[in-house]
């Protein structure tokens, strides 16, 4: 007679912080975020906070079970030290191209040339691809307009920035936090300068 299997589900063997991580990092980070723009430390405003951060947290938890178009089992698992080193850059990148477009605004002669840019770049998931996008556009001087598919339209202020926008480095980046290696011409190909208008 065969003996029935009663062993644990892997799934009922993960632990709680192997589970929850996630969430519970993602709620401590908008707590702060909620603490330092707040300024109040009262206990009505710390209630709110928690009440909004909890809301939060459990829609955006419905929300990633959903699946998303493009993404495949087990390319959704994003790396969290990664990603830390990751929002390190970019704060970086931000201030570094803030900087830029205040220069080009007050210099005298301005080398401003608004143009819109086509480019490919194939990230893992379209969680990755958000991610591309909304970098792309937290960065002064590019605004992402849309993405369909691995296809990215976006608009640059100045030769400059468009030359930075393709160079790859962002794309690259970006797909290693899924780990994810690309590189060349999968990570910004197919580069084409839809329009150009020079300012005099």
């Amino acid at each position: 007679m065969a003996a029935h299997d009663t062993s644990t589900p892997p799934a009922a063997r993960t632990g709680f912080w192997a589970r929850y991580r996630g969430m519970i990092l993602q709620a401590v980070l908008l707590m702060a975020i909620w603490l330092v723009l707040s300024g109040h430390y009262d206990f009505l405003h710390i209630f709110f906070g928690v009440i909004s951060v909890a809301l939060v947290v459990w829609m955006n938890a419905h929300l990633r079970s959903l699946p998303l178009a493009g993404e495949t089992c087990g390319a959704s698992c994003i790396r969290l030290g990664r990603l830390m080193l990751y929002l390190v850059w970019l704060l970086k990148e931000i201030v570094k191209s803030g900087v830029y477009v205040a220069w080009v605004v007050i210099k005298p002669v301005s080398p401003i040339s608004p143009s819109i840019v086509r480019f490919t770049s194939k990230q893992p998931n379209a969680m990755a691809r958000m991610i591309l996008g909304n970098s792309i556009t937290l960065t002064p001087g590019t605004v992402t307009m849309d993405i369909k598919d691995d296809t990215f339209i976006v608009h640059a202020l100045t030769d400059e920035t468009a030359a930075g926008l393709v160079s790859g480095d962002m794309e690259s980046r970006v797909a290693k936090l899924y780990c994810g290696d690309i590189s060349g011409e999968d990570a910004c190909g197919n580069v084409c300068t839809i329009t150009t208008r020079k300012e005099r």
